[in-house]
């Protein structure tokens, strides 16, 4: 299905249930994405899931962006 399973700061995948009933619409946390880059994993305002993770790694010079909100 081409979807990558997200991971937590052990290593450990990431069940999209429990998770859910641990973080509340509107919230994003740092998980390990692809090749273990921080990623962002965002609950929608529906209380579930983005469909894709954002990555928070800089391009320039390889440091973690931090979330600012709008």
């Amino acid at each position: 299905n081409g979807s990558v399973t997200a991971k937590d700061s052990l290593g450990n995948n990431i069940r999209a249930t429990s998770y859910l009933e641990a973080h509340p619409a509107g919230d994003h946390s740092l998980v390990q994405g692809l090749q273990g880059d921080a990623t962002y994993l965002i609950v929608k305002d529906d209380g579930n899931l983005l469909d894709y993770g954002i990555n928070s790694i800089c391009t320039h010079l390889g440091c973690v962006v931090p979330w600012v909100p709008s």
